[in-house]
């Protein structure tokens, strides 16, 4: 009998895939080899090859080593489930010579998942751990690097739901929906910080490109960027119970980098969304009307058309956000100040509605549209914004001004919007506000930072 329990548990450990018909178990290889690191792509894919049609994925609960690119898309009828840690490499040189290209700025990802009726789930703790630190430090507050990737990607799939992912460092933006519809995030948590002298920058929580009837529902995202954002030709988007903290918030784009694809960012909703300690709130970013160059991995572009209709920021709770509202069209080049009243990508239709925030400056709203396109039918309703100066009774310093600024240009009909707008917007007004701002619509320290 004990002769046939230890044959029975060696069988166990060694089965890393453990195939019963249409379930796939996994176990990691470091159960065979003593505890000692060795790469679980290979018996990840065996799974995903195996289960991934009419089928079940597990990771149980141990510590997966991700050393190569996972790649399991063409996935049909499948239901993933996370119960153990996905613990990626910090192989630098290899993710930044091996990982996917994902097309858009020239990014790239780490693993590349998708199909049609799939489901992912996070199940007992389980959750991807994309070791961000080796890359935050690497970086060194840049804005990009060439092949640091996409922790994981969404990619041409339809009626696809994923639950419970949590994702802990991750390496670059931590989830990218891509040429996709029918996508749902649900119960999504992210939390990208730093623990030495670096920033987590461009470490966005959810973003999404090509991409059509999606939702995001109950996410907590903690990162150095977007928390969420809808870049070009995303539509039909609703993000709901949002919990975002430092970055920059919620936003449309970036969008209108390529002149000879159109975005069309139509009917997205943001409701429910509460926002603390962050660079910005609730914006809108494109680029500007021509094609500037710069060398820098991703940072270049402009020229793009296109129209931005029907979003709504609904909801909204800001604390010690520096700039709450804004519409921006040249945040690229706002530094250079090259071409920013170029842009000919329309923006209309967009409301700020029930929006409570106190702002880090006096600097409450920045609505700009260039003279190319004016704005149509842009509204406040309901939106409360103090700065923190005035809360504490304090009066603002380095500026000429007292009070709260909106500022707004070429927005069609202010008078009946209800945005109390009392100075121009410049064109060239930074999304990254760093003082208070004076007359003349300039912030008092202001940095060009290119935040994709």
């Amino acid at each position: 009998m004990n002769l046939w329990l230890l044959t029975l548990w060696v069988t166990f450990a060694a089965a890393w895939v453990d195939n019963q018909g249409t379930t796939c178990t996994l176990y990691p290889e470091s159960l065979t080899h003593h505890g000692q690191v060795v790469d679980d792509s290979p018996s990840i894919q065996q799974a995903f090859d195996l289960c991934g049609t009419n089928g079940t994925v597990i990771f149980t609960e141990n510590v997966f080593h991700v050393n190569t690119v996972l790649n399991t898309t063409n996935l049909l009828n499948c239901h993933v489930r996370l119960r153990g840690e996905l613990r990626f490499s910090t192989n630098i040189p290899y993710w930044r010579t091996h990982a996917i290209s994902v097309v858009l700025q020239d990014q790239v990802t780490a693993w590349l998942f998708g199909g049609h009726n799939v489901t992912l789930t996070g199940e007992n703790g389980g959750f991807y751990n994309g070791q961000g630190q080796a890359w935050y430090n690497a970086n060194r507050n840049e804005s990009n690097q060439a092949g640091r990737p996409i922790s994981f990607t969404v990619f041409n799939s339809s009626d696809l739901v994923v639950d419970g992912l949590r994702i802990i460092q991750p390496q670059f933006w931590a989830t990218f929906v891509w040429a996709s519809r029918n996508v749902s995030f649900t119960n999504l948590f992210v939390n990208a910080t730093s623990d030495s002298e670096w920033g987590t920058m461009n470490t966005d929580g959810y973003d999404s490109w090509q991409s059509d009837d999606l939702l995001v529902e109950n996410a907590t995202i903690i990162c150095g960027d977007d928390c969420i954002a809808a870049k070009g030709n995303t539509t039909n988007l609703l993000a709901r119970n949002i919990y975002c903290e430092g970055g920059t918030g919620i936003t449309i784009g970036s969008i209108g980098q390529y002149p000879e694809t159109p975005d069309y960012n139509l009917n997205t909703t943001f409701d429910n969304v509460t926002i603390k300690h962050a660079m910005d709130g609730a914006y809108i970013k494109t680029w500007q009307g021509t094609r500037i160059f710069t060398p820098s991995n991703g940072d270049w572009g402009g020229g793009g058309t296109g129209l931005v209709k029907n979003i709504t920021f609904r909801n909204f709770d800001m604390e010690d956000v520096g700039l709450p509202i804004q519409v921006a069209q040249c945040v690229y080049s706002a530094g250079s100040n090259k071409s920013c009243n170029t842009s000919t990508l329309q923006i209309e239709d967009v409301k700020w509605e029930n929006i409570r925030a106190t702002s880090r400056f006096n600097i409450a709203s920045s609505i700009y549209c260039s003279d190319e396109r004016p704005c149509p039918n842009m509204s406040f309703e309901n939106v409360n914004i103090t700065s923190l100066n005035a809360t504490r009774g304090q009066a603002y310093y380095d500026t000429d001004v007292q009070y709260e600024l909106f500022q707004c240009s070429n927005v069609l009909g202010v008078n009946g919007s209800g945005i109390p707008c009392n100075q121009a917007a410049p064109s060239n007004f930074s999304q990254w506000i760093y003082g208070n701002v004076d007359s003349s619509g300039w912030a008092t320290a202001v940095s060009d930072h290119l935040g994709n």
